[in-house]
């Protein structure tokens, strides 16, 4: 969608030339827009601006949510791709067949090409052209050369196909195939803005037509219709007295004639009682409220037994033998074989008698001195010799250890 808010432009010459004045206008997307008015009145300026050529003095121009007037210069290439522009000379590159004129425009954006391959041919078939493929503009018409520049603004693809006075060049019959040309294009979907000021090709297209004097828009048939259609739309003078409808009349009824009487339906055969069974309790239902009760209370009386399966006996698991753990027995380590044996040569041993009376002493001396912690020298050194030699082991000490059989039984064997 293109919107102009405001816009005017005002040239920076000798005499500040406003361009535009506050301008206005909006094309929505699929239209068909003629723009007319005399030599000066700002068309092609709103194009230029449009097209990111010129800056607005003030206003914004937003074309699919794009402020134009505030896209930068490195941007502004990209833009311009969605739009294809017609002029009124054609602007053909005489040294180009038609073909080159319209792949062309394909090589300025970069297109491969196996693309352009594609491409080109199908333009110029559109325009119907595909036979002048190798003609240069000088073995053209001036319709041919036209619709050349028309193929060459859609092999493109623009959302937006812009044409300046397409037709100012062109005899009666160029001119209707070029402007057939532009409707076909429009039924495609693609917005298309003419500008000219050839009224007998406005009129016979029948369109949009926006009208521009000085700078302004002077008229817009868009507005008219608008206009239109709240004209035809007639407010109820106040005046006027809204008085409620009369009742309506009603009918004289029929009389009514006796439906004829209808015979007793039969009565239906009583059903067969059902068989009884034995396994089966029933007892009738008492549905009614009992003498002297507020509340209903019914009787139901089920068979548990037809409608509960048989609940399967629990098995029972046989007795398991009692769990066996096996013993290991683990190696003896030297440390224990040490401990053992040491434990062997020193069971049943006593101290000698001299130790025994040693230690007694020590005793009574400790009771008489009545908690003195003093210890003379020699007894000290005495207890400290009797319990080192108790404490360490060597050959004395395993002497002493032996029982008294076995140190016989040796002195016998030497």
């Amino acid at each position: 969608m293109i919107q102009f808010r405001q816009i005017s432009k005002q040239y920076n010459d000798g005499a500040k030339t406003l361009a535009l004045d506050g301008v206005d206008l909006s094309i929505r997307d699929g239209e068909f827009v003629f723009i007319t008015g005399d030599s000066g009145a700002g068309k092609s300026t709103l194009v230029k601006l449009l097209m990111g050529m010129e800056k607005p003095t003030s206003g914004s121009i937003i074309v699919d949510g794009l402020n134009v007037a505030q896209l930068e210069r490195s941007r502004l290439p990209q833009y311009r791709r969605r739009f294809g522009c017609i002029y009124q000379d054609f602007q053909l590159l005489s040294d180009f067949t038609a073909y080159d004129n319209v792949a062309f425009a394909q090589r300025v954006i970069g297109t491969k090409g196996k693309n352009i391959k594609k491409r080109v041919p199908r333009a110029l078939a559109e325009v119907g052209l595909e036979e002048k493929a190798k003609s240069y503009p000088s073995q053209l018409s001036g319709g041919e050369q036209q619709r050349v520049a028309i193929a060459r603004a859609l092999v493109n693809g623009p959302l937006y196909l812009i044409a300046d006075e397409p037709t100012g060049n062109l005899d009666r019959t160029n001119t209707d195939e070029v402007m057939g040309l532009l409707e076909a294009v429009n039924n495609t979907g693609t917005t298309v803005i003419v500008i000219t000021h050839d009224e007998q090709v406005v009129e016979r297209m029948g369109k949009r037509v926006v009208e521009m004097k000085n700078g302004r828009i002077t008229s817009d048939t868009a507005w008219l219709a608008a206009e239109k259609a709240a004209e035809s739309v007639q407010p109820v003078p106040d005046n006027i007295e809204l008085t409620a409808p009369a009742p309506a009349v009603e009918a004289a009824k029929p009389e009514a004639v006796p439906a004829p009487k209808a015979e007793p339906e039969p009565e239906p055969a009583p059903e067969p009682a059902p068989e009884e069974d034995e396994n089966y309790v029933q007892e009738t239902l008492d549905l009614g409220p009992a003498p002297g009760e507020e509340e209903e209370i019914e009787q139901v009386v089920m068979d548990l037994d037809a409608i509960t399966p048989p609940q399967p006996e629990p098995e029972i698991l046989p007795e398991l033998p009692p769990l066996v753990v096996p013993t290991v027995e683990l190696p003896e380590s030297e440390s224990a074989k040490k401990s053992k044996l040491v434990s062997e040569v020193l069971k049943g041993w006593t101290a000698p008698a001299e130790v025994r009376e040693a230690a007694e002493e020590e005793t009574a001396e400790e009771d008489l001195s009545e908690g003195t912690s003093e210890i003379p020298a020699g007894a000290e050194t005495a207890a400290g010799t009797e319990t080192a030699e108790a404490e360490i082991p060597g050959p004395a000490a395993e002497e002493a250890v032996l029982p008294e059989a076995e140190k016989e039984g040796g002195a016998e064997h030497a």
